[in-house]
């Protein structure tokens, strides 16, 4: 058997690393990381920083060391993902922009990989089992946001979950992920549409709530996936994941803080490289990816869960 040449495709992975899916929400919540090794350790922030120390340092004295026990670190390893597809050389002669089928192979191949990413994360921030007791809120049929027959205001409960996050990091959150069950749940619940009409709006939007609520960052999660090529369900359900996230500059960085967690990304992916099968008649293109995502302050986030006992 002949061996098969792998030729990384520059033009294909700068492509791919700028690639973005608008209905996906995993970064907002846990922003990605970039790291070299695909193994190693990263620093856990805890309340070190909100201790008061005494910072003054006398002339020829020895400096203020903060004692190592309140340093601890997390171990990661990188999981490779990858999915390819196959074209053949007569495809290629009957189109007259190849390139152009490439690029949107290349972007259905990273749909793909980022469907996988955004229900990994989602069903992991969806599971109560994930959480302390003191972070997460359970919502009964007797307080459904769905059931407008109750007198019952879901904002409170919304605001009782940001209080526990200040309460625990000092900081409120500022980032909000939304299932649009939830969501379609909360824009027609009478409580919140009561609270419109003293601002001149006539129906609820996200910039409403992110003012009513004072979270900066307030996303809907879209995303949806098939079991069956036939149905399809949403990636977040009827759930909300509060959380604080540390402001970033655009783009990827490695910088760590205070954050409820972070996806960590190889350097350089996701990365798409081709090779050729079939005496080169068939040309494959596949995009690899290698990440892990970790909560390094679980006590920055915040879950409420099962909101709908209606719909």
């Amino acid at each position: 058997m002949a061996t098969e040449i792998r030729l990384i495709d520059p033009v294909l992975t700068s492509l791919a690393q700028e690639y973005r899916n608008s209905g996906f929400v995993a970064d907002k919540i846990l922003p990605v990381i970039s790291v070299n090794q695909r193994k190693g350790k990263i620093p856990v922030f805890g309340k070190q920083a909100f201790i008061h120390r005494d910072t003054v340092r006398a002339v020829r004295a020895d400096s203020n060391r903060i004692p190592p026990e309140e340093l601890t670190y997390l171990e990661f390893e990188l999981l490779e993902r990858d999915v390819e597809v196959s074209l053949d050389y007569i495809e290629e002669e009957e189109y007259s922009n190849f390139f152009q089928i490439e690029q949107q192979a290349t972007n259905e191949l990273l749909d793909i990989l980022l469907l996988g990413r955004e229900k990994e994360v989602a069903d992991f921030l969806q599971n109560p089992n994930n959480y302390s007791s003191d972070m997460k809120m359970e919502i009964t049929d007797a307080i459904a946001f769905d059931d407008y027959t109750k007198s019952f205001d879901p904002i409170q409960k919304i605001m009782e979950a940001v209080a526990a996050v200040r309460k625990k990091i000092s900081r409120y959150p500022n980032v909000m992920i939304i299932g649009e069950p939830t969501y379609r749940a909360l824009s027609f619940h009478p409580k919140v549409l009561d609270k419109i009409k003293y601002v001149g709006l006539g129906k609820v939007t996200l910039n409403y709530l992110s003012e009513l609520l004072e979270i900066k960052n307030i996303y809907v999660g879209m995303g949806v996936y098939t079991p069956n090529d036939i149905d399809f369900t949403d990636i977040w359900g009827d759930n909300i994941v509060l959380a604080y996230v540390e402001e970033q500059d655009k783009g990827k960085t490695t910088r760590m803080g205070a954050s409820f967690g972070y996806i960590l990304q190889k350097s350089g992916y996701p990365e798409i490289d081709v090779y050729y099968e079939n005496g080169g008649k068939i040309k494959v293109i596949r995009a690899t990816d290698a990440y892990t995502f970790l909560l390094t302050t679980p006590q920055a986030g915040f879950l409420i869960y099962n909101t709908n006992h209606i719909s």
